[in-house]
This record gives C-alpha cells, structure tokens and sequence, in this order.
C-alpha cells in the first residue's frame, strides 16, 4: 500500500496557539509507515495559496493549519481539483471548522487524517472573489475592517468591535437582487452571504445554511432596538435567529447588491474593499473537504 501523501501548510501567527512544536504533534499521530507529510510555514499573504496550488497532484491530502483566512487562502489553490483539503483549526473564530464539527485540538484534528472521509463542498465568490463560509456588509463587515487592526485575538476584542458598531454604524440603503428575479431595497445594519451557517465562535447568523445544496443564504438583518438584544444574542449563539422579526433569509445562487459607493466587505473574516456593486454566486461542489465519518 502506497503512503499517503500530506502537506501541511502552518500559518505562524493565527489564533493563539503557538505552532513551534506542531511537527512534533504531526510526528506523534501521523509518524509511521502509511503516510509522508511535509510542513511549510507561511511566509506571507498569498504563500499559502502558492504553495497549495503546487501541491495539486503531488500531494493527496493539503491540510490548512490556521483559522477561516488562512482556509481560504488554501482553498484557493485546490478548487476543481481532486486534492482534498483538511482543516486543523488554530484560529479566533474556526467558523468553517464549526460548522462541519470538526475536531479543534490538533491531535484530534490530525487523527481525522486517519480515519475521516473527503465530501465534496461548494463555495462562493463575491466579484470573483473565493469564501467558504461567509462574506457580508455592515456591521460585520465593518468589525472585520475594525479586528484587523488589533493585534489582539480572540472574541473579547471582537465583541467590543460589534457592539462599538451597533451603536454608531449608520446603514446604507442598497439594492438587493435574487436570482435576476426578486428585488429588495432596503437600510439593513448588515447583510451576510452564507454558504456555511456562521461567522465562528458559534454565532450561527444561517441556521438553514448548507455546504451542499447549491444555495447562499441571504441574511438581511434590520438593527434590534437595544431591549431585544440579549434575546438577539441568545438566538444567535443557540442557531435560532429565525425566530427573529429582525431577519430575513432569503435562498439565492446568484445575488446582486447596489450599494451607494465602494467600500469594505467581510470574506470569511478578512476586510476587504471592493466596487459598489456586488456579484455573489455559488460554485456548487467545487472543494474536496476531509470531515468525520458518521
């Protein structure tokens, strides 16, 4: 029998966790004779995507150590292909790791690699641009934009970056189009594309998202007057914000939003500005994905 072939690709500064010593957890559960693994440490932004997209065919399994930014650049350089991809989740929010159940210890996420299965996933773009799990504007957006320039992680600082938003973030009025059939214009403190069903932490903002069905789901959400918060939140962290008169979820392939000016948009935890109008599209069962067996 043939070794299988694994390479680990380590974002350095994601999360808390320090990565010195991974090799020595890969050499601990990985270290016989039926696998061969290389580790490579990123270098910069993008790295991972280059050296993900030079593995395709020479490697059977490319593992993303890292959170949802460090995913995402991985997934990058394996979409279309039949390398599959693992997760070893060392990020803040571990959004996509959540919403598949994946293990968050290494050890535990390294013994997946022994006995897990690959399923085949979507993804989604918006202007051509790849996420796995959400993309958004407003209020999640903005945080993202506010994280980014913290050099602390974790949900304390992100909370403090959300709830400073709520408060002082003033809505736009955009356009939203489903599938070139249904419009909506509207004034919404946020709106998330989600092919997965949460932002990380375990704040599910899609209870009904799916990694398979083909769909995003739109989550238009209105601003909760300050009372109804604690409620909100609880939804929220519990996967029952549909109960909320305050969402409105709406299943679409392809999704339009005209917003007033160019400005900043969350893709899978990651700010980044882009043109006024949005292209958001689903690339149905486009990423081989290791996940448990049942």
């Amino acid at each position: 029998m043939s070794k299988k072939r694994i390479l680990f690709i380590v974002n350095p500064i994601s999360g808390h966790r320090d990565k010195k010593r991974f090799g020595e957890s890969v050499a601990n559960v990985l270290g016989d004779k039926n696998f061969a693994y290389d580790i490579v440490f990123t270098e910069r932004a993008g790295h991972a995507t280059d050296l993900a997209t030079a593995a395709v065919g020479n490697y059977d399994i490319v593992a993303a150590v890292g959170g949802d930014g460090t995913l995402n650049e991985v997934a990058q350089g394996l979409l279309h292909s039949d390398t599959d991809m693992a997760v070893i989740p060392c990020g803040s929010g571990n959004g996509l790791a959540r919403c598949l159940h994946l293990p968050r210890k290494t050890s535990d996420a390294l013994r997946l690699l022994r006995k897990g299965k690959a399923e085949r996933i979507d993804t989604a773009t918006v202007n051509g641009r790849l996420f796995l799990s959400v993309a958004g504007i407003g209020l999640d957006a903005q945080t993202a934009h506010d994280f980014a320039q913290d050099p602390r992680r974790g949900f304390i600082p992100y909370a403090h970056y959300a709830t400073s938003n709520y408060f002082h973030l003033k809505p736009e009025t955009i356009r939203i189009t489903f599938d070139g059939r249904k419009t909506l214009i509207c004034s919404p403190m946020l709106v998330t594309f989600a092919n997965s069903n949460q932002y990380g932490y375990n704040a599910i903002i899609a209870p009904h998202a799916s990694l398979q069905d083909g769909l995003l789901d739109a989550c238009i959400l209105n601003r909760p007057p300050l009372p109804a918060i604690p409620a909100f939140v609880g939804m929220l962290m519990h996967g029952h914000l549909d109960r909320s008169r305050y969402l409105t979820e709406i299943q679409s392939a392809h999704i339009t939003v005209e917003r007033p000016c160019a400005g900043v948009v969350n893709i899978d935890g990651e700010p980044v500005m882009m043109e006024a109008v949005l292209e958001v599209k689903v690339v149905p069962q486009s990423l081989n994905i290791v996940v448990p067996t049942l």
